[in-house]
């Protein structure tokens, strides 16, 4: 009886991993590349107005435009590693409008989760900070459902 993993063999180009195999390779080489953005995110932090940084830039301009090229090099070996087996990044498939307007709603449903109500979980709320809580709440909801009316709003346009 024949050993499908012949016949298998008998179907490949020399050198061909198997379709499971290139699904790996690739998510791995986009995974790796995803590691690679957050490098170059933290390189420019300090660029960032956050209030909340998470990085100290303890590195040089020089330095971080060395370890930028690197990065650089590093990806272009990626690609070269998928065009081995004839293989090449997976379009990008997530509009932009969507990943907003889903990080939105996480920050509203955070926002929520700060009311006085909830709050009461982690010990009594003092009347006296009640009012004042809520009013800071509704502040940042009121331009977090402004930023997503706007969002959705541009994601309409540009779908027409």
């Amino acid at each position: 009886m024949p050993d499908p993993e012949e016949n298998d063999m008998l179907d490949r180009w020399r050198g061909q991993l198997n379709e499971p195999q290139q699904r790996r390779l690739r998510v791995t080489c986009r995974y790796i590349d995803d590691l690679l953005s957050e490098i170059e995110h933290a390189l420019h932090s300090s660029a960032s107005t956050s209030p909340f940084p998470r990085y100290v830039v303890d590195v040089t301009p020089p330095q971080a435009q060395e370890i930028e090229d690197r990065i650089g090099r590093l990806r272009d070996e990626l690609l070269r590693v998928l065009a081995w087996q004839h293989l090449s990044p997976e379009r990008p498939d997530i509009p932009v409008t969507r990943s907003i307007l889903t990080d939105l709603s996480y920050i509203d449903n955070a926002l929520e989760k700060l009311k006085p109500r909830y709050l009461r979980g982690c010990g009594p709320v003092p009347l006296d900070a009640i009012d004042d809580l809520n009013a800071s709440i509704h502040g940042l909801q009121a331009i977090v459902h402004e930023m997503t009316q706007y969002v959705r709003l541009q994601a309409s346009e540009t779908s027409q």
